[in-house]
């Protein structure tokens, strides 16, 4: 009786996950494009700075797409599975950092100068976390055809694996105003905050291309291995991401 019972359980169960699997949509995707990294290296708000310090970012995501889900009457739910979907990715960032603006733009050959055009730093990070994406259209009227663009924005959490690095740790090679162990290499864990928006293109029935702009606020200001901890240095890195991206739809 009890064999019986546990092989019907598992009848119901396997029928359960087949039946919510076959409304479940899966897109599977790649992304690649341009970061720029805003830290301690150069000046914030800089136009050099921000143009300078740039490296690049690539990814791979799974988007779970409820929209079959729906189709009852009860209208807040058929709105939620018509307009969310659940995005998990993971993505790679390398970028070289230098400094840029007035305290090494300026002819001066002073010591603290010269120390600030020769310090070098890396940023490099493996991601991984997940996102709500909202899509402001319907999310099955655009995969049927009856729109080709689909806007839409994104909010989430990430695990960050951080990985800096620096041509040089030793006290007396940086600026002099610097407390000693403002420079650390040593690998760490971090989290952030990610929000950004996008825009998809119907390329086919089972495929979208898509441009996206992704700002990730670090909790930790070490991620570019430089932290001065100087009375003004109040904020952590962050970094700005634009991908281009290709997705296909697996079911």
């Amino acid at each position: 009786m009890l064999k019986n019972l546990k092989r019907l359980l598992f009848v119901i169960y396997f029928c359960c996950f087949y039946s919510a699997f076959s409304q479940t949509g899966f897109e599977l995707g790649i992304l690649a494009g341009p970061v720029q990294v805003r830290s301690d290296f150069g000046l914030r708000g800089d136009g050099t700075t921000n143009s300078g310090n740039i490296g690049y970012g690539v990814g791979l995501m799974l988007d779970i797409n409820p929209m079959d889900w729906g189709g009852g009457e009860r209208l807040i739910e058929n709105y939620i599975v018509d307009h969310f979907k659940l995005r998990f990715d993971v993505s790679y960032n390398k970028t070289q950092l230098k400094h840029y603006g007035q305290y090494v733009d300026s002819d001066s050959n002073s010591e603290n100068t010269i120390k600030l055009k020769n310090q070098r730093g890396e940023s490099k990070n493996i991601n991984t976390g997940a996102f709500l994406e909202y899509y402001p259209l319907s999310n099955r009227k655009f995969y049927y055809h009856l729109m080709d663009f689909s806007p839409y924005a994104i909010f989430g959490f990430q695990y960050i694996y951080a990985q800096p690095g620096a041509n040089t740790t030793n006290s007396r090679d940086l600026y002099s105003e610097w407390l000693p162990g403002s420079v650390n290499t040593g690998t760490f864990n971090a989290l952030s905050i990610d929000t950004g928006v996008g825009i998809r293109y119907k390329v086919s029935d089972y495929s979208d291309f898509l441009i996206e702009a992704k700002v990730q606020f670090y909790t930790s200001d070490w991620v570019d291995g430089l932290n001065h901890q100087l009375s003004y240095n109040k904020n952590n890195d962050s970094l700005i991401w634009i991908n281009i991206g290709y997705v296909y739809y697996i079911n």
